[in-house]
């Protein structure tokens, strides 16, 4: 029998009552780490729900606050947009003649021509008593004055051949602003802006920006380029180049007569024909200006919709349809994607396929 067997069994005849106790002890102590094991597991478990509905909190107060940020820049475009008057005044010529201007460089006819950048005076032709720099002859000048004040035939005293081709130069500019002009009002009215005219002319035109009309305008102009198609600046067109009949002088060396027409020399160079203003303040009869807002416009609403959370890729992927659009020279269809998108973005909708927002399309 060993020594610690021993002593536990003098202990248990000796204290009687030891092992009821002890194990009453055991019991309290099992109990309590029981209850401290629980009461941990429950602190452990309602931190974590804490913490879980903390994290969630913080989650939804983020998507809120990044939502709140979208719609206070939507509302900054939409505000500039609505806030913005008329602050830009084009003439009709203005709008098309930039561009005309570049293409003088390297395309005809506008390159032989070169109205827009280097327009004829008399002495072009001829018409000049001129002899060298700042040296003039006299009796020539006396000349010239008394054939213009008798409105004589400039055949013997001038390039009448090269006089008709400029009148034509005229015409043919004439003729394309006018054609440039027809396609432009008819794109404006397919997108809906509001355009007006006042007593002067002038065309205010809301609900489009400067950018996207100078889009609509240069697109405008390069469909007028590929032929004309309107009857009317067709037809005028037509009889003035074919006008054969020969050209004298009208009271003056600046203004020459040939046939129904009357070409003006000068910087600003004008032709009318049959009392009709084919070039030069008007164009083909068309005549006006154009106002807009310079502030705005869809290209750059859409340009700011890149910085906006739930917009942003909605936003490049109509950025990159238009360009492909424009470059297929489907401008107006582009502005048309750019307004959709934009009153999507607006009203709060959800995106959709920027090839849905084209004309005729859901």
């Amino acid at each position: 029998m060993s020594r610690k067997f021993l002593i536990a069994l003098i202990v248990t005849l000796l204290f009687p009552h030891t092992i009821p106790v002890y194990a009453l002890d055991t019991s309290f102590e099992t109990g309590k780490s029981s209850k401290e094991d629980k009461e941990n597991s429950l602190s452990i478990k309602g931190n974590y729900e804490k913490k879980g509905s903390k994290g969630k909190k913080t989650g939804e107060t983020t998507s809120k606050g990044i939502d709140k940020q979208d719609q206070e820049a939507i509302k900054s475009i939409g505000q500039a947009m609505s806030q913005s008057g008329a602050d830009v005044t084009l003439p009709l010529e203005a709008v098309f003649m930039s561009k005309i201007a570049e293409l003088e460089r390297n395309t005809e006819p506008f390159l032989s021509c070169r109205i827009a950048t280097n327009p004829k005076l008399g002495r072009d032709f001829g018409l000049s008593a001129e002899i060298q720099p700042g040296v003039i002859e006299p009796y020539k000048a006396d000349y010239l004055t008394k054939a213009a004040q008798s409105n004589n035939y400039i055949r013997d005293i001038a390039d009448e051949q090269a006089i008709r081709a400029y009148r034509n130069c005229l015409a043919s500019y004439g003729a394309v602003i006018a054609q440039s002009y027809l396609y432009l009002a008819q794109d404006l009215d397919d997108l809906k802006a509001s355009v007006g005219r006042d007593k002067e002319g002038a065309i205010t035109v809301n609900g489009i920006g400067y950018d996207d009309f100078i889009i609509l305008a240069d697109a405008a102009l390069k469909r007028a380029l590929r032929g004309l198609t309107n009857a009317t600046v067709k037809g005028t067109y037509e009889r003035v180049i074919n006008d054969n009949a020969p050209c004298q002088f009208d009271r003056s060396l600046e203004n020459i007569k040939c046939g129904s027409s009357l070409v003006t020399l000068g910087s600003i160079p004008q032709l009318t024909a049959s009392g009709v203003k084919i070039y030069g303040g008007s164009f083909m009869g068309f005549q006006g200006s154009y106002k807009l807002s310079k502030s705005w416009s869809y290209q750059d609403a859409i340009e700011k919709l890149k910085t906006t959370s739930k917009y942003a890729k909605f936003a490049q992927e109509v950025a990159k349809y238009t360009e492909a659009l424009e470059s297929k020279g489907l401008a107006a269809d582009a502005t048309f994607v750019r307004k959709k998108a934009w009153e999507i973005a607006k009203s709060g909708k959800q995106t959709l396929s920027p090839a849905k927002l084209m004309p005729g399309t859901h």
